[in-house]
């Protein structure tokens, strides 16, 4: 049945990440932690497009082949700037959680089944498959759930986007998930981001997405930010004021530690103290995608620690609309 195949999808899932995360590192130097090559993004693309059409793909789901192919380049031939299996596994309880929290929250809600889902730094779409992938493993049927998932994940870099498009489809996620194309200026800059948003929601969905003060209007429900490090507070902030970050937004923030997003963290803390609280935030620390142990040289010789680095995720729940802070 569908409920016994998303169960056993979820099991399997789980599995393979276990494995995935314990894996050892066996690339080479040169291919490390923050280690880039050009053409890097189209050589995975390749693997993974010929490692999928092999025999022995056969076995797994799509979404899980596609992300045990990724993961097995990123930790054997090249580092990449993927979340990878071991925040993988935490983004995606947050957004089973905030899920659920929103079907028994707005029953009354004419958008109630609706969840919308964006992303601010799509890559080459690994991320994308682990919400798409979480969004499926529910058991609706059991939840009495009709739930209507759809993320809109953003690029700048056009060579980026052309290479996470095959890889949804390669996972068989391109239906409920849409790449979106920013521009990126001369000077540096960006297109609004808001505006690109509300206006992907109202084309998927029709119309407008609503009136801000009304039920009837479509927010952002889940936010992945893993994009440029200097736009996530900028970006963050735009949003706010587009009124697509409301009450019940949930925002997973990555590479906070690592990449020492110290004012994007104050920021989410500040809010968090405002009155009652805007917001509750917490920062859930993690090591470096790709990190961990590299294998040893043979002859009895012990595989040793190498390129373990601290990171964390910033997991943040607006308890009211970012407005509030703004009066």
């Amino acid at each position: 049945s569908q409920s016994q195949s998303q169960s056993q999808s979820q099991s399997q899932s789980q599995s393979q990440s276990q494995s995935q995360s314990s894996q050892v590192v066996a690339r080479e130097e040169s291919c490390g932690v923050l280690s880039f090559h050009k053409n890097t993004e189209q050589s995975l693309l390749v693997n993974v497009r010929n490692n999928m059409n092999s025999a022995g793909a056969t076995s797994l789901l799509p979404c899980e082949g596609v992300l045990q192919e990724i993961d097995k380049y990123c930790f054997q031939k090249h580092w990449m700037m993927h979340i990878g299996p071991e925040k993988k596994r935490m983004i995606q309880d947050t957004l089973l959680n905030t899920i659920q929290k929103k079907m028994e929250n707005h029953t009354r809600s004419p958008n109630k089944n609706k969840f919308i889902c964006v992303e601010l730094g799509t890559y080459c779409g690994y991320s994308s498959i682990c919400l798409a992938q979480a969004s499926a493993s529910l058991n609706l049927d059991e939840l009495n759930l009709d739930l209507d998932f759809h993320l809109f994940t953003v690029e700048i870099n056009p060579e980026f986007a052309k290479v996470a498009r095959e890889m949804m489809q390669l996972a068989q996620v391109e239906d409920i998930v849409t790449v979106l194309d920013n521009d990126l200026f001369m000077d540096g800059s960006t297109g609004d981001v808001g505006a690109l948003i509300r206006d992907a929601i109202a084309s998927k969905y029709g119309g407008d997405v609503g009136d801000e003060d009304a039920d009837t209007f479509m927010g952002i429900d889940f936010l992945m930010i893993d994009h440029d490090k200097d736009s996530y507070l900028p970006d963050l902030q735009r949003l706010e004021r587009s009124g697509l970050i409301r009450r019940g937004t949930c925002v997973v923030a990555d590479n906070v530690l690592f990449a020492r997003i110290d004012e994007y963290v104050n920021y989410m803390k500040e809010l968090g103290e405002m009155g009652e609280g805007i917001v509750t935030t917490v920062t859930k620390e993690a090591s470096v995608e790709y990190s961990g142990k590299m294998q040893g040289a043979g002859q009895g010789q012990d595989d040793v620690d190498v390129d373990v680095f601290k990171d964390g995720v910033e997991i943040t729940t607006y308890l009211q609309d970012p407005k509030c802070a703004q009066k």
